[in-house]
């Protein structure tokens, strides 16, 4: 395209992509003259409170020019949509809960498989606009203490009100690429635990305003987990500060197992971790017993149950011959009654 008033050409692209929830832009820049001329390159709006100038010393500059790492592009998300943390997982197509209340719940959520929290099993969970969820019904009202005596997650428990703004939602059947990505994070941060995630539910909040303040949250909580063992991820990304009672972590029916979130503000929520990772903490809630660093994995190995009347199992054929001490072995039992292995030899 020749420039007004002038000989030399401009060569330009201006793409357009959108889906059902994402906008983007790019600008693409082939030969580009340089210019005696007022120009300018970039996006504004109506009320110039998104704006953008390429700032380059003139025009010809644009072709070399980028933002992606390939010259002479530059691409831009145009939605309006708050930047989503990297370390939330996708929720992009999750389901909406619609709130018509400050305190609404969703409606009972049928999980893909039984999640065991501390001992016990729950097959649906509740997830609340404030900041939580539930197993066996949802709370009716905000509670500025997190001892409902009942089982509960609360990634942000505060009121929050998803009327005026913002978004909530959940996945409640995982891509096969998320259920790699959080059973990825359980190796990564218990590496003692032979785990592989069966199922996964992921629960959103995204720029959702506070009830009594005009700030806004995003966090969120993943339940990854399959028959044997459960864990809880809990990401925060920017949390505005409050005046407002406000409270993370966990706890149980009976409060015997519960943890809250050591931040003395909840802006802080963002930064802090306890796996050194910024913004994120991950708990193990099965119930099973921790074992110590020094174990061996074992797995999801086979139970022992007693049939004999000392308390043995029967016998166990080993892989391979065991050496004791000069003598060779072909089969254990394993004795329940003392907590202890018995090795015997049948001649």
């Amino acid at each position: 395209m020749p420039c007004v008033g002038t000989l030399k050409v401009a060569t330009f692209q201006v793409v357009l992509a959108s889906s059902v929830q994402r906008s983007f832009i790019l600008l693409n820049y082939g030969n580009i003259s340089k210019l005696g001329q007022t120009w300018l390159a970039g996006y504004d709006t109506v009320d110039s409170a998104n704006s953008f100038t390429i700032k380059v010393s003139n025009a010809s500059e644009l072709s070399s020019s980028s933002n992606t790492n390939v010259n002479g592009r530059s691409t831009f998300p145009v939605d309006g949509s708050t930047k989503v943390p990297s370390n939330f997982l996708p929720s992009d197509d999750g389901q909406a809960v619609n709130s018509t209340a400050n305190d609404g719940s969703s409606d009972a959520i049928s999980l893909q498989q039984p999640f065991k929290f501390f001992g016990r099993t729950y097959s649906q969970i509740y997830m609340n606009s404030n900041g939580y969820l539930t197993f066996t019904k949802p709370l009716p009202a905000f509670n500025s203490s997190l001892n409902p005596k009942r089982d509960i997650i609360a990634p942000l428990w505060t009121q929050l009100d998803s009327r005026r703004g913002g978004s909530i939602s959940y996945i409640n059947k995982p891509s096969s690429n998320v259920l790699a990505q959080v059973t990825a994070a359980v190796k990564q941060y218990f590496p003692n635990i032979p785990f592989a995630a069966a199922s996964a539910f992921v629960a959103t909040w995204k720029s959702v305003p506070y009830n009594n303040s005009g700030g806004v949250v995003n966090f969120q909580v993943v339940l990854a987990y399959n028959v044997h063992r459960s864990f809880v991820f809990i990401y925060y990304g920017d949390i505005a500060e409050t005046g407002q009672p406000w409270q993370a972590g966990y706890s149980t029916v009976d409060s015997a197992s519960s943890f809250l979130v050591p931040a003395r503000s909840v802006s802080e929520l963002s930064s802090s971790s306890n796996i050194k990772v910024t913004g994120c903490w991950a708990f193990q809630v099965d119930g099973s017993p921790k074992l110590p660093d020094n174990f061996i994995p074992f797995g999801n190995g086979e139970m022992v149950t007693p049939r004999l009347d000392n308390g043995s199992s029967e016998a166990i054929i080993l892989q391979q011959p065991f050496k004791y001490f000069g003598r060779t072995l072909n089969q254990t039992f394993v004795r329940t009654a003392f907590v202890t292995f018995h090795i015997k030899r049948h001649f």
